[in-house]
Parts: structure tokens; sequence; C-alpha cells
């Protein structure tokens, strides 16, 4: 083996078993006090998280995995009304929405939060977060982690989990950045726009040290849960085609043939 050979440290197996980042499989991380979503985490983080950690990673897989008729579970009923044979392919289908303005969004809001968090002084941060809720809305961009179409005036998972950041004890730089941008929007604006849950959960994974590159990682996999459920329930109460049926009657043709 060269320097230049790629290597792993995720996951060997040969004939006697399994090995995830160093754990066996079998002995290790099989059994009764063994929890998913830890393993899941350290495996892609690489290190070992603390149990408060595992808290705030279990509320935001909750938080993302389900909120009704979206993109996503759309594309994903259409999709698997189209090729019923291929439940992957659906659920794939909506993970392709987890994106810039729905799902993922934490990894744009956690950008930000990244860069106020980054300067030397309040005053800096404060500077900071004027420049960038001003740089926003100039350009009529709206602002990652703020508003949604369908909470008014707040937004109640971002209410709750920031509720929960006090009462774990995550009220660090970015958690305060978070309520800094708030605050700055809402006097610029002249009236209030809700933080959303995405908007919380960069604060929070913030605060757990997870890559802002990796965050939207833990929505795709929280959504595709979310996903499934939808494929299931098309499954047994299908509604891909009265979806299909309703946008064909509801967007007109005006080529000049439909005249």
């Amino acid at each position: 083996m060269t320097a230049d050979t790629p290597t792993t440290t995720l996951c060997h197996h040969n004939l006697e078993g399994v090995v995830y980042r160093d754990k066996d499989l079998v002995s290790e991380l099989l059994g009764d006090n063994v929890d998913f979503t830890r393993v899941m985490s350290e495996h892609i983080l690489g290190r070992d998280i603390s149990d408060i950690e595992l808290k705030v990673i279990n509320a935001a897989l909750v938080v993302l995995m389900e909120h009704g008729m979206t993109p996503s579970a759309i594309s994903s009923r259409l999709v698997y009304m189209s090729a019923p044979e291929s439940l992957q392919g659906a659920v794939a289908a909506g993970l392709l929405a987890v994106g810039s303005s729905f799902v993922g969004t934490m990894e744009n809001c956690a950008e930000l939060l990244e860069e106020i968090v980054g300067c030397e002084s309040g005053a800096a941060r404060i500077e900071k977060v004027q420049k960038i809720v001003a740089a926003h809305r100039e350009a009529g961009q709206p602002l990652p982690g703020f508003g949604h179409h369908l909470h008014k005036p707040d937004d109640p998972r971002a209410i709750e989990l920031l509720r929960l950041a006090d009462q774990w004890g995550f009220n660090g730089g970015y958690v305060r950045a978070l309520r800094m941008l708030g605050a700055v929007v809402d006097e610029q604006r002249g009236k209030h726009l809700t933080i959303n849950a995405t908007g919380a959960i960069a604060a929070l994974f913030g605060e757990i040290g997870i890559p802002v590159r990796v965050m939207r990682g833990f929505a795709v996999i929280s959504r595709a849960a979310g996903l499934v459920a939808h494929v299931a329930e098309e499954q047994q109460a299908p509604s891909g085609r009265f979806i299909w049926d309703l946008v064909d009657r509801s967007i007109p043709y005006e080529g000049s043939a439909g005249r």
C-alpha cells in the first residue's frame, strides 16, 4: 500500500464479522442498550457523543421527519404511483427535494451563524448581524432560518427547540447569534418574523459541533423515515392519482390550440 492509496475508517468486514469504526457490530453494537441514533451519529461524526448531544439530535430528527403534504412527500407519492415496484425510488425522489428552500435550510442558516460566532467581539457580532440582515433585505432574499408560510406569528417547533436549548444548557454562541438575528430582523422590518425549525436546529447543531456541511445529512435521514410513512399510506389510501388530476385541472393550457 502506497501513501496515495485511499483508506477508510468507517467499516471493515471479514469472514468472522463486521466492524463499525473499531467497534464490533455483533458484540458491541447489538443488544438491549444500543440506540440507533447514537450509533448513527457516532458513525457520521467519527467521535463519541454525550447523552445531552443525543437528546439534541433526537429532537432534530423527530422535528424534521414530517410536515404533511410538502414537496418531498408529494414527489414520493407521485413517483410511487408511477412506479409502485420501487419504494426506494419513491423515497429517493422525495429526498431530492431536501435542499436550500425546504427541510435542508439549516445548512444555509448555520453558515451565517458561523460568521457571527467567528467575530472577535460583541460589537463586531452586532455589526455582522446588521449587515447580514440588511444585505438579504436589499437583495430581496429570504433570510435562512426565518419565516414560514404555514406557521405565524411563530413556528411552535422552533419555540420548543429553543426552550429545550435553554433547559439543556445550550445557550452558547450559536443560539445567541440566532436570537440576535431574530431581534435585528424584527427591528429592520418593523414587525416580527418567526425563527423557523431549521433555524433553531442550525443553532443547536452548531452548539454540539456538527459540521455545517454535514447538517443537511441529518435532515435527509430524518425525512427518509417520513417519506417511507407516506409511501406506506399511499399503498393503503392512494392520493397520487388525485394529486395528478388536481394539478391537471387547476393549471389550464393557454397555447393557441386550446383557445
